[in-house]
């Protein structure tokens, strides 16, 4: 348990430099969350009108500082992430009375800290049915550390993808040779609604885990107790579009709200490859993940891995995060793959080959915050310039710094 501190002092130091720093903890798609946990604890229902101007008219470090990124007749986001900050929306209010304060966007960033921090447990949990107890760990420590999980757990740990990540991890370990009893499936059947609910596309990643159910034999009176249960815990989710569109199965979010689906071999390709954000390019770890797979026979990841892949790689309207997040509630398929590379190859080369990609992976962070303009917004960016970039952008930095001082590098050219 002792690591498990360690990664969560880590995470909530990074995460409180980061939110005081700027003056908020609520990035990107972040705020169609906020915005449903806003209205639903403070307005009693989904009237977005306060948290809507407060978001349009923020004033940040370095002015007004937009945090919505459509029209907003209605929020085209599910509403589940907003309902699992609610708790530390509520813990929140006990102390502080003004609910736009910076204090009331830590909470849900520190759910997510948590969040992930409960998915690592439970996924270590998992993997020792399969290694021993050292690969588990060392597996668990080195897909945190050398994925995009190290980013989304510090720097913006308040998005859907950390319960989507936690929850897949726990059912993993829940389902695998699961107990025949009522509280089991309705628990499962309970989060597995709650997933949809949060991420629509992520239920693609249930696919493992309603494998693992089927090979317990369940009685069919348990799948219908599941079935119901996930039902249930839907509903929210056809509520609040029927509240604001009118239509319960009318779902922005899937419907071109927010993207549209653009089917070409040449987006598949620039999903593992390209300059901006290809997985293989940014957390090149993943290829060593796909190839333990393979030696594994994970057959039932691996299909997983690709069907959501190729939603992914379809999204037109890719977004300025960090690295394909979208891959996020897969990592523990990834870390059976890792599994497998560290039972497989010699201490001595693995130790090198992870350290290269942790190295790898702080490199990359410090680039998408000091190069921002090169690596999100330069369509000509190539993979050449990418890869000089990740060397040389801490060198050009620390002469900014030296230049210019801390204070006026890091607010006016590192973070806008």
């Amino acid at each position: 348990m002792r690591k498990y501190f360690f990664i969560f002092a880590i995470c909530w130091v990074i995460f409180l430099i980061h939110a005081i720093s700027i003056k908020h903890g609520i990035y990107g798609d972040g705020g169609g969350y906020y915005v449903y946990t806003q209205a639903l604890f403070f307005d009693k229902g989904l009237n977005f009108g306060p948290i809507y101007n407060f978001m349009q008219h923020f004033q940040g470090v370095k002015g007004e500082f937009n945090r919505l990124f459509w029209d907003t007749p209605y929020n085209p986001y599910p509403i589940g992430t907003g309902l699992i900050w609610i708790p530390a929306m509520a813990v929140t209010s006990l102390f502080f009375q003004n609910r736009f304060s910076l204090i009331y966007e830590i909470g849900p960033g520190l759910t997510g800290i948590i969040l992930v921090i409960g998915g690592l447990y439970f996924l270590e949990k998992y993997l020792q049915n399969f290694f021993s107890k050292k690969v588990a760990t060392a597996s668990v420590i080195a897909i945190f550390l050398t994925s995009n999980l190290l980013y989304y757990s510090s720097f913006e740990p308040a998005l859907s993808h950390q319960p989507a990540f936690f929850i897949i991890a726990f059912l993993l370990y829940k389902t695998y040779k699961m107990s025949a009893s009522f509280h089991n499936y309705l628990l499962v059947g309970a989060l597995g609604g709650l997933l949809f609910t949060i991420r629509i596309p992520d239920s693609i990643f249930l696919i493992p885990v309603i494998y693992q159910i089927l090979e317990n034999r369940p009685k069919f009176k348990f799948i219908i107790v599941s079935l119901i249960s996930a039902g249930l815990f839907t509903i929210p989710l056809f509520w609040s579009y029927y509240i604001m569109t009118g239509n319960a199965f009318r779902m922005p979010y899937l419907t071109g709200d927010v993207g549209s689906f653009s089917y070409s071999f040449k987006n598949l390709y620039n999903f593992f490859f390209t300059a901006k954000r290809g997985l293989f390019t940014w957390t090149p770890v993943y290829l060593f993940a796909i190839l333990g797979l393979i030696k594994s026979r994970k057959y039932i990841f691996i299909l997983t891995l690709g069907l959501i892949i190729f939603v992914s790689s379809s999204w037109a309207s890719v977004s300025v995060a960090f690295g394909q997040r979208f891959i996020l509630a897969g990592i523990p398929y990834f870390a059976f793959g890792i599994a497998e590379i560290i039972k497989t190859v010699k201490y001595r080369y693995i130790s090198i080959l992870f350290i290269f990609l942790f190295l790898w992976n702080l490199l990359t962070i410090f680039q998408f915050y000091f190069n921002k303009t090169e690596v999100i917004k330069d369509d000509n960016l190539t993979l050449k310039t990418f890869i000089i970039g990740q060397f040389k952008t801490p060198i050009k930095t620390l002469g900014l710094i030296k230049d210019e001082g801390l204070n006026h590098v890091f607010y006016n050219k590192l973070l806008y």
